[in-house]
C-alpha cells in the first residue's frame, strides 16, 4: 500500500511535467554554444558535483560492494548516455517543440511493454482509451510537419530513445527499490556523464560558438532543475506508481515545450498543434483516472 502523502506525489508529478517540458528549450538555447554530447555530459557532471554533497549531508550512503551498483550504472548508460545524449544531438537538427512532440509516444510504448512484465498493473478499458487518445493527439500534432521540414533520421533516433526509455523505466521499477532515490540519481548521472564526455572527447569538440549568457543560463537550468530536481522526483514516483502512469507525463511535456518554443524561440505553433495538445491532455486524464480506480478495487 502506498503510504506517501498524495500531495507529495502530485508535486513530484507536476515537477517532471513542467521541468522536463522546459528542458527542450534550455537544450536548444545551449546548443548555440556547446557540442551536444559535451553539453549533455557537462550538464550531468555538474549535477553530480552539486547533488553528491546534498545526498551525503542527508544521510544517503553509497555503501556495499561494487557489484551492487552495476544496475544503477546501467540505468545511467541507458537513460543518460543513450536517451539524453541522442535527444541533445537531435535538437541540433530539429525544433525543440517538435523534438518534444516525438517523446509523446513514451506512455504508449510503456503500456505495451508493461504487458510483458509480470506483476505490473494492466490498464483497463478507460486507460487504453486514454492511450489511444494520447497517440491520436500526437498524430495530430505531427501533421503540420509533413510538409518537408521533418528530418527523418534525427526523428527516428528520437523515437528509438522513447522505446529504450520506456523499457528502462520498467526495469527501474524492479531494481530501483534497492537504492535510495537520491543515490540512484547520483550514480546514474555519473555513469551517463562519463559516456557522454567520452563521446565528446572522441569527436574532439566542446564548443560550436561563443559561450553566450543565455547558453550558460540554459546549462544552469538543466543542472539544477532538469537533472537534480526532476530525476529525483522521477525515481521517487517510480517507487510508488507504475511506469505507465509516471510516463504519462510525456504527454504534458510537449505542451510546455510548444508554448515555450513559440514564446521564446519563435517556433511555429498552429491550430493543429493546439487541438492535438488538447486531445493528448484528455488522454492523460483518462489514464490517471483509470489508475485511481484500479487502486480502489480490491
Amino acid at each position: 500500500m502506498d503510504r506517501s502523502p498524495r500531495w507529495g506525489l502530485a508535486l513530484a508529478y507536476a515537477a517532471i511535467c513542467v521541468i522536463w517540458g522546459s528542458t527542450y528549450l534550455a537544450i536548444k538555447v545551449g546548443l548555440e554554444s556547446f557540442d551536444p554530447f559535451f553539453y549533455a555530459g557537462l550538464r550531468y557532471l555538474l549535477a553530480v558535483a552539486l547533488l553528491t554533497p546534498v545526498a551525503l549531508a542527508s544521510g544517503v550512503r553509497f555503501e556495499g560492494p561494487l557489484r551492487r551498483w552495476w544496475r544503477a550504472v546501467v540505468v545511467g548508460l541507458l537513460f543518460i548516455g543513450y536517451c539524453n545524449g541522442l535527444v541533445f544531438w537531435a535538437e541540433t537538427r530539429l525544433d525543440s517543440s517538435f523534438t518534444a512532440l516525438l517523446i509523446t509516444a513514451t506512455p504508449v510504448w510503456t503500456a505495451l511493454l508493461q504487458m510483458l512484465v509480470p506483476g505490473e498493473r494492466r490498464l483497463g478499458v478507460r486507460g487504453w482509451v486514454g492511450i489511444v487518445a494520447g497517440f491520436s493527439g500526437s498524430i495530430v500534432l505531427l501533421a503540420p510537419w509533413h510538409a518537408g521540414r521533418l528530418e527523418f533520421v534525427p526523428a527516428l533516433v528520437v523515437e528509438a530513445t522513447v522505446v529504450v526509455w520506456a523499457a528502462t523505466s520498467l526495469w527501474v521499477r524492479r531494481v530501483g527499490s534497492t537504492f535510495h532515490p537520491m543515490a540512484l540519481t547520483v550514480v546514474q548521472m555519473a555513469s551517463g556523464s562519463a559516456v557522454l564526455l567520452g563521446v565528446a572527447a572522441l569527436r574532439g569538440r566542446a564548443l560550436v560558438g561563443p559561450v553566450t549568457t543565455r547558453a550558460l543560463a540554459g546549462l544552469g537550468f538543466l543542472v539544477v532543475f532538469g537533472s537534480c530536481v526532476a530525476f529525483g522526483a522521477y525515481f521517487f514516483l517510480l517507487r510508488h506508481w507504475d511506469a505507465a502512469k509516471v510516463s504519462s507525463s510525456g504527454f504534458i511535456n510537449p505542451a510546455v515545450a510548444l508554448v515555450l518554443g513559440w514564446l521564446l524561440l519563435d517556433e511555429r505553433i498552429t491550430l493543429a498543434m493546439i487541438v492535438g495538445t488538447a486531445v493528448v491532455l484528455l488522454g492523460v486524464a483518462l489514464v490517471l483516472h483509470e489508475e485511481r480506480l484500479s487502486r480502489r478495487r480490491p
